[in-house]
């Protein structure tokens, strides 16, 4: 895959994560709470690599 696919598909992939860990119910069970935790880590993760990629990939081109 293209580099210049490949941010925007990691934020795709991220707010998914996102998404899915605010819809799973916590409250129910300590596994499911431990999943939404990592699926918003994992999501945020994801964001902030995201961010960065695209920082470095301005650098350079003028």
């Amino acid at each position: 895959m293209k580099k210049s696919r490949q941010t925007p598909a990691l934020v795709a992939a991220s707010i998914l994560l996102i998404i899915i860990s605010s819809v799973i119910p916590s409250d129910k069970s300590a596994w499911l709470g431990a999943l939404q935790t990592i699926l918003l880590g994992a999501g945020l993760l994801g964001c902030c690599m995201a961010f960065v990629r695209f920082t470095k990939g301005g650098k350079g081109k003028r």
